[in-house]
């Protein structure tokens, strides 16, 4: 199930890393071993401000109540979703493919969305995704 296609006010976005464990002996020598050659624990966060708490037809604004009933259908942070492209919508193009590289990557939510009630009937929404790897 997709995430809404809703375009996010602001994003953030962090590279993932490549699995690795750092070592230390007993004299101090520090060594590493890489567990794998692709990164993985991206994370990616979006601001969804002031948008409507229900969809609506006329304006066809996003609506924050489409985002927790997404939540809801993916089991909160259990599930992984892919994101549409309209996420990533006003982005240069170099640099979106690079954050939706590699192709196979999965988002779940990292935790549950913040909401805050800015007036009556329109809401900001913050949602914390980390991205992995889909074997």
């Amino acid at each position: 199930m997709p995430f809404p296609n809703i375009k996010p006010t602001t994003r953030s976005f962090k590279m993932g890393d490549y699995p690795s464990k750092t070592y230390r002996s007993l004299s101090g020598t520090i060594f590493k071993r890489a567990f794998g050659n692709k990164q993985t624990g991206y994370t990616l966060n979006l601001t969804f401000r002031n948008i409507g708490d229900t969809f609506e037809l006329r304006t066809n604004s996003g609506a924050a109540k489409e985002i927790i009933d997404h939540y809801n259908d993916v089991d909160g942070t259990f599930s992984s979703f892919t994101l549409p492209a309209r996420v990533f919508e006003g982005m240069d193009n170099d640099f979106r493919d690079l954050i939706r590289s590699p192709s196979n990557i999965k988002w779940r939510y990292a935790q549950p969305p913040q909401v805050q009630s800015v007036k009556s009937g329109v809401s900001t929404v913050a949602v914390s995704l980390v991205g992995e790897l889909d074997a």
